[in-house]
């Protein structure tokens, strides 16, 4: 493993946030080497923080080899452009001055950045050469912006262009990636919190009401086809429904998916909550008896994207039905895909007909064990 670097993580993401491969990566990262977590979203203004009855930090240091870096907005009115290209200069500034004595005091090797988001490209080009580029592709992020699709395949572009090392996590990601450079993209895996669950804790909230219950562990957001779950969830109320995680961006919802939210809470075989720990997810999901992923198959979004979740349901030998989602064709045994609520019913059926088999779900924790953080991150690192 590359030991003694500097690496700078641009974060499209807060720190706790349901999604997280960018703190997953620092936290591997930083067992030898350095890591700067810039997080790009969530810059404050002097003002605002003095309202808070607090001065920005600016840096501060959360354990022994990583460092959060909080760009502050010194230039009011950043509404406009070119206030805010001003603000991110300063920004950078700062932060290379910060790489600078970090290198000089510790004396690193390699300066990297370790990016997931073409949006945040100017990070790298503010940086400057010397850096070495990684580009760790966990999304087709375009397609999550329909209005800016255009301007973040141009980025994507620019930063395949840049980058030293392109991995992505999916078959479908890699291939959308290779039409656009000559480059060598590589196939890494997708990343799992292992250590979760290695040692299931008892579960601190038994949500079992004598039904088999079919669930969802997640952002609850608007990704999910609430109006495909709705119609599951009405003409089968022997099962309990489990629609388990934060609520997220729920600005995001239109008017029609807001209704058929709100409807499907409150139809009594549906059960919701989530964890105050992540620790406590095992818990939740060994509850489970399918597990399922019921996102709306007609997003562009979706059809790109490979659950991370799915490593969670394969860790604890777990059935799992899915909308269709390109990627995991990869695992027709353990994984069944219909966008047919009567296909669904049918499969749900016979995996509550019979015990799931032990061989199976030894198959299914080895494939898990397969896709840790620790063994992603390690491969990118190996090819670096």
């Amino acid at each position: 493993m590359i030991k003694n670097n500097i690496v700078v993580i641009p974060f499209n993401l807060p720190w706790e946030w349901s999604t997280d491969y960018t703190n997953q990566t620092a936290f591997v990262l930083s067992k030898k080497n350095i890591v700067i977590c810039y997080m790009a979203h969530e810059a404050v203004s002097i003002k605002e923080s003095l309202k808070k009855g607090k001065l920005p930090s600016l840096i501060r240091k959360i354990s022994q080899n990583i460092y959060i870096f909080e760009p502050i907005y010194l230039i009011p009115f950043r509404r406009f452009n070119t206030i805010a290209e001003l603000n991110s200069f300063f920004n950078i500034i700062f932060l290379k001055l910060f790489i600078l004595l970090l290198k000089i005091r510790l004396k690193t090797n390699k300066k990297i950045v370790w990016i997931f988001d073409p949006d945040l490209y100017h990070i790298c080009q503010a940086l400057g050469k010397s850096f070495y580029v990684v580009y760790d592709c966990v999304d087709y992020f375009a397609a999550a912006h329909p209005k800016r699709k255009r301007e973040l395949l141009r980025k994507e572009k620019l930063l395949l262009a840049r980058a030293d090392l392109i991995a992505a996590i999916s078959k479908v990601l890699q291939r959308h990636l290779s039409k656009m450079t000559t480059k060598k993209v590589h196939l890494v895996p997708q990343g799992f919190r292992i250590k979760d669950f290695e040692k299931i804790a008892p579960s601190y909230r038994n949500i079992k009401r004598g039904k088999p219950i079919i669930g969802f562990a997640g952002g609850v957001n608007s990704r999910i086809d609430y109006n495909f779950l709705l119609k599951l969830v009405k003409r089968n109320p022997n099962w309990d429904f489990v629609v388990w995680g934060p609520l997220l961006e729920k600005e995001k919802f239109d008017k029609y998916t807001q209704k058929k939210f709100e409807e499907l809470l409150n139809t009594p075989n549906v059960i919701t909550g989530e964890v105050e720990k992540r620790e406590q997810i095992p818990g939740i999901l060994t509850q489970f008896d399918v597990a399922m992923i019921p996102y709306d198959s007609s997003q562009e979004f979706n059809k790109y994207c490979y659950p991370m979740k799915i490593f969670e349901f394969f860790y604890l030998g777990k059935p799992t039905i899915s909308t269709y989602i390109e990627e995991l064709e990869r695992f027709p045994n353990y994984i069944k895909i219909s966008d047919s609520v009567g296909q669904w019913e049918k499969t749900i059926k016979k995996f509550l007909s019979s015990p799931w088999p032990e061989k199976f779900k030894r198959q299914q924790k080895k494939l898990a064990e397969e896709n840790s953080w620790n063994k992603k991150v390690t491969e990118i690192i190996n090819l670096i």
